[in-house]
This record gives structure tokens, sequence and C-alpha cells, in this order.
């Protein structure tokens, strides 16, 4: 699938996994990751607005748009702006993304974020879990984003971060009960010495199970890193 990195990092600094499954032939979820410099990489998870090609082409076109303007010396307060004037531009306020992008250095270990409407990704770190909520609505909204707030965090050695989409907690079973966010973490928290792809499948042999003969009405995407 061209949206999607072909291999994801295993390495001395961090453990990255990743999981899709779209509703369609086409989805509207995306995750990303670059390498910005010998010591600072970039990941992201991004939704699409409704369903399609439409959706799909919006967001192949936003993939492009956000490779072409990240680079290691770009602010995310800069490149979050940017994006949404592209949203913009091309989806004329008919539809929006939501996008958590993210940027870590392996020598500080700090952690640079802007939560765009996006659902929080779980921080596990010494067995407390956190949300990494701080940012600014989602992209395509308006025409200027009013103010971007970055969320900063310092990164402790085994920390994980699961980021998912909203058809991940949102799954409802026969009795229209959600998966929910709780459930998710406490799925972290009892599997974070696992390998983060572990991790994953088993998050998603959960969701099959709490959806019995239900369909999956949305696409479901995680991505989960562990810093070493």
């Amino acid at each position: 699938n061209m949206l999607f990195p072909s291999k994801l990092p295993q390495n001395e600094h961090i453990e990255m996994a990743a999981y899709h499954k779209p509703h369609q032939d086409v989805g509207g979820d995306y995750y990303d990751y670059i390498q910005l410099s010998d010591n600072e990489v970039a990941f992201c998870m991004a939704d699409v607005s409704g369903k399609g090609v439409s959706a799909a082409l919006l967001m192949s076109n936003f993939q492009a748009n956000l490779r072409a303007l990240f680079k290691h010396e770009t602010s995310l307060t800069d490149l979050v702006q940017e994006l949404n004037s592209k949203v913009m531009s091309s989806a004329m306020g008919e539809k929006f993304i939501t996008i958590f992008i993210a940027k870590y250095n392996f020598v500080t270990r700090v952690l640079q974020y802007v939560n765009a409407g996006q659902n929080p990704p779980l921080l596990i770190s010494n067995d407390t879990t956190s949300q990494l909520s701080v940012g600014c609505p989602g992209l395509g909204m308006l025409d200027e984003l009013p103010t971007i707030r970055e969320g900063v965090v310092i990164i402790e050695p085994g920390s994980i971060i699961t980021c998912y989409t909203d058809g991940v907690v949102e799954l409802e079973n026969m009795r229209e009960r959600e998966f929910g966010e709780s459930k998710l973490e406490l799925i972290i928290l009892d599997n974070q010495n696992q390998p983060v792809r572990a991790i994953n499948e088993k998050i998603v042999s959960l969701l099959r199970s709490h959806k019995g003969h239900m369909p999956y009405v949305d696409d479901i995407a995680l991505l989960t890193t562990r810093f070493k």
C-alpha cells in the first residue's frame, strides 16, 4: 500500500510495529514514519473524514505534502499550519483530516508533538498512563488555525506510545457497547513487556472477540512504539 512505510524501525533506539485493516477496499487512515536525521525521527497517525475513493485521494495527497514539507529543521507548528492550508485548498471545507504528529530525538529523549483533533495516543511509562492530547483542531476545518499548542514530553527508557484511530475505540459489540479507551489502556499495561508487534496483535484479537458477529464499520489502525 503506497500510503504506508514498507519497513518500520527495530533498532537500539526504538521498536515500532503497525496494524491496519481498511473497512473498504480503499482506506482513509494513514500512519507514517520518517527518519529526519541521524538522531531524529518523526511519526504520525491520521484519519480523514468520509469514506471511499475521494477520502483516499485526499489522504494520499496529504501524505505527499507531509513528506515534502517535513524536514529536520521544520517546526511542528509551521508544518501543521502549512498542512492545514493544503487540506483546506484541496478539500474546500468538505472533508477534514485529524492527525497526531510527533518528532523524537534519540539523544535528548525529547518528544515534541501536535495533536490536531486525533484520538490522543496513550503513553505508558513506569506503569502510569497519560494521553498526548495537546494541539489544535483538525485540519481543513478552519482557513487558519488560531493557535497551535505543542506538547513536549521527556521519554523514559522502556516507555510505550500507542497511536490509534477512532475505529479502534468506537468498535461496537452486539449490545452497542464501544470497545473504549480504558480497555485499550488496560491491554497495553498488561502487555507492556511484550514486543510491540505482540501488543498490537493482542489488541486486534480482543477487538475481534469484542465485536463478535458485528461488522467492522470503520478502518482500524494502530502504531505502537517502544523507546529503548
